[in-house]
């Protein structure tokens, strides 16, 4: 039985870590303040290896030198989309070469198929020397988790979770998680993984070990800001250049909001060292208060699940 403990969450998508050095001279941003605040960091091979020549990427060697802690996803599902197609060889090499930087290292699965060739891909990699992560998905067959829990993998991962509904993902991982995943008294069989797992619903509903989220970004870089108020995520907008603008914010754009507002964000935004103002002007400061709002969930409610 794993005992419970705190989430971990892994921060995905593109930052400013790269670009900090240019932005400090341009809008006056403090060199190293995010990754001040960021613990942890998913990155994909696809992006981060296999593109540029399977050597590792400027912002992982940045992230590690930070002293943050790496997750190694494969990118399957990005190459899917791009109609691209990674070799296990090469995958295997730069695991060979950079692994010993990564806390967790994910399985080279396969997207849209029963779970047959990513369990291939699995014992392949062993044998290759790699210690992987295996990963479940969501349309898979139950012989592969089935598999994995005979074979007593201590982390297992759960993908495929990305463009499914709410209700959909509920109803499956309430099944796999009371079926295969939990003991008697509701207690964690396996530390479990849930890739690109963004709703806070699902995340405080099942005892992960650790999830990623790369929403914390995304909602940066399209001009907004998150934070964690009244036991929910609460999105507020603050670029004018946002694409998001286009849309009914219903009160969620700071400059469309009334005064007492304005003066409850400016209150939320204190202790992050930003200014409403800052904000607006560049995703860089939105970002610093999205890491701080999504490394914070860890400690929210760790046992609501149970609840």
């Amino acid at each position: 039985m794993c005992h419970n403990r705190a989430m971990q969450i892994y921060l995905g998508g593109e930052t400013a870590m790269e670009k900090e050095a240019y932005w400090s001279a341009k809008i006056g941003w403090q060199v190293g303040a995010l990754s001040k605040v960021i613990k942890r960091r998913i990155f994909s091979y696809y992006y981060h290896g296999f593109k540029i020549n399977n050597r590792l990427s400027k912002e992982i060697e940045l992230t590690r030198d930070c002293g943050i802690e790496l997750f190694l996803d494969s990118g399957a599902f990005t190459a899917d989309t791009k109609n691209k197609t990674i070799a296990l060889d090469r995958y295997a090499d730069f695991i060979h070469k950079h692994g010993n930087i990564f806390s967790a290292i994910a399985n080279l699965d396969v997207i849209a198929d029963t779970g047959a060739k990513s369990w291939d891909n699995l014992k392949a990699l062993e044998a290759n020397g790699c210690k992987v992560i295996p990963v479940f998905h969501m349309n898979d067959d139950l012989v592969y988790l089935k598999r994995m829990l005979d074979a007593d993998y201590p982390v297992i991962a759960l993908g495929g979770l990305v463009d499914s509904s709410y209700k959909a993902l509920r109803n499956w991982l309430d099944f796999i998680w009371s079926t295969y995943l939990i003991d008697k008294d509701g207690n964690p069989l396996r530390r479990v993984h849930g890739f690109g797992l963004a709703d806070l619903r699902l995340m405080q509903r099942y005892p992960w070990f650790s999830i990623d989220a790369a929403s914390w970004a995304l909602t940066g870089i399209y001009g907004g800001c998150v934070f964690y108020k009244h036991n929910r995520l609460v999105k507020i907008v603050f670029s004018d250049d946002s694409p998001a603008q286009l849309k009914d914010f219903k009160g969620r754009h700071y400059y469309q909001s009334s005064d007492a507002k304005r003066a409850a964000v400016d209150s939320w935004l204190v202790p992050h060292g930003v200014t409403a103002k800052q904000c607006a002007s560049h995703y860089s400061f939105r970002h610093l208060v999205n890491a701080v709002t999504y490394q914070n969930l860890e400690f929210i409610g760790t046992d609501s699940w149970r609840k």
